[in-house]
């Protein structure tokens, strides 16, 4: 029974009610590994643990506890379909998010500060010059959570990479938000692509945890000021990017960093990816 965990040690692990545990067995997307005909007290394994938390996530997005048996096909649960529309829900929230942040950002433009006492927040003057179709930017320190990407197609597996990316930060204890996007590095000679996805909290993961995959890495993208242009689909191309940003790539060696901006007005408009590269000054 060693390989085995009771319902009690599950649910003091992930947080997640007995009560819960038991109406996901009711359901069918849960079932135990075993169940002792005598006692009745279930039991699970450590595989289950990952599916455990991408439930967790899926019904944190608003899929209701009701439809998650929609997703259980032959005794087992659908989780590639699961997640996918967990991601659409998720891609939902955050655009409604962001149109609200900036709907208060344009209020705060405009607001005079006779009616509110706040100042009008003034307009950037960088006098940093740049090539026609970029524009500087100044962004804040951001921690990632990164998983390397081979050759594969990266608009087909984009989502699915994310909401990977989504329950590995949930099984470290990492608070995940976004932006979500794709990390460009050229070092020595050899190109290499990783998926991010930012997060908070990265301190409290626990590098000793099992569930932890050796290929997820937290690191840090610098403050500063970055050169920034906008593009209409996923950088497939990436020696025609380069030759396009060699104006302000400033060594050999060097990161772009390849974010979803989730605005509907730069959708609408084609340009629902940004480019971003730091520029040292």
């Amino acid at each position: 029974m060693s390989q085995y965990m009771s319902i009690g040690k599950v649910s003091k692990l992930k947080n997640v009610s007995i009560k819960s545990l038991r109406y996901y067995d009711q359901i069918g997307i849960l079932k135990p590994a075993f169940v002792n005909t005598e006692t009745n007290y279930r039991y699970y394994t450590q595989d289950q643990l990952y599916l455990l938390d991408a439930i967790t996530v899926c019904i944190k997005l608003g899929i209701p506890l009701k439809d998650l048996n929609n997703y259980v096909e032959k005794d087992s649960i659908n989780l590639q379909k699961l997640l996918y529309d967990g991601k659409i829900l998720a891609e939902q929230k955050i655009l409604e998010i962001h149109n609200c942040l900036g709907t208060l950002q344009d209020t705060l433009q405009n607001i005079g500060s006779s009616v509110t006492g706040l100042a009008k927040i003034p307009a950037s003057r960088s006098g940093i010059l740049l090539p026609d179709g970029f524009y500087h930017s100044v962004i804040d320190r951001r921690q990632v959570l990164t998983v390397p990407l081979d050759e594969m197609d990266i608009p087909k597996y984009y989502g699915q990479h994310i909401l990977k990316l989504f329950v590995t930060a949930q099984q470290q204890g990492i608070t995940a938000s976004y932006p979500s996007g794709v990390l460009h590095e050229y070092t020595d000679g050899v190109y290499r692509r990783s998926m991010f996805l930012t997060v908070t909290d990265a301190s409290a993961a626990a590098p000793d945890d099992p569930a932890q995959n050796a290929d997820h890495h937290v690191r840090d993208l610098p403050q500063g000021d970055y050169a920034c242009r906008r593009i209409s689909t996923h950088m497939s191309d990436f020696n025609a990017v380069r030759e396009e940003m060699k104006e302000v790539l400033k060594g050999e060696d060097f990161c772009i960093i390849e974010t979803d901006t989730l605005s509907e007005q730069n959708k609408k408009d084609g340009y629902p990816f940004e480019l971003e590269y730091r520029i040292e000054r």
